[in-house]
């Protein structure tokens, strides 16, 4: 079963498979269960049931074995999740996006930028193209950048409280 108290596990879940896909999910057993049984439990198609199950399964929270019907010869996939890899998983992702709009602000920081219609360029760039781009005949303007940090700075805070929240568990 997927239940959970936290309200950052809700929201990456949310994230993950949608609102849909946690009403399908909200009534699953813990133990091993089929995609069918899902479905009868949740009343959803079992299209929905599979695509729920594989987008879980390719972010390593849900795992799978198979039994083959001796007399029929059909093969019954029988899910289950695994929570302990929840935590790991949203850490992963959390550090990753941390780590890109850490490298964005260093950028930002550092970098004077300059642009056109089309296109946002260095100072660097913009000089060497004597600020006129030819990709959209117009010059290229000095842009003050001090919004892009604080949106980056905010950004970077929510990343990291939402990283203290997960470590919290």
């Amino acid at each position: 079963m997927l239940e959970t108290s936290s309200f950052v596990e809700k929201e990456y879940f949310k994230k993950l498979i949608g609102t849909e896909g946690m009403q399908i999910m909200e009534n699953v057993p813990g133990g091993e269960i089929t995609d069918e049984e899902i479905a009868k439990l949740s009343g959803a198609k079992l299209t929905a049931v599979r695509k729920v199950l594989y987008i879980l399964y390719e972010n390593r929270i849900a795992e799978y074995r198979t039994e083959r019907d001796e007399n029929s010869g059909w093969i019954t996939y029988l899910w289950r999740f695994n929570r302990d890899n929840i935590k790991k998983i949203m850490e992963e992702e959390a550090d990753g996006i941390l780590k890109g709009v850490k490298s964005q602000l260093g950028e930002e920081r550092k970098g004077m930028f300059y642009q056109c219609q089309c296109q946002r360029v260095l100072f660097e760039e913009a000089a060497a193209e004597n600020f006129w781009c030819d990709e959209c005949g117009s010059n290229f303007e000095y842009v003050d950048n001090e919004h892009q940090i604080k949106e980056l700075e905010e950004k970077k805070e929510e990343i990291e409280k939402w990283m203290r929240e997960i470590k919290k568990g």
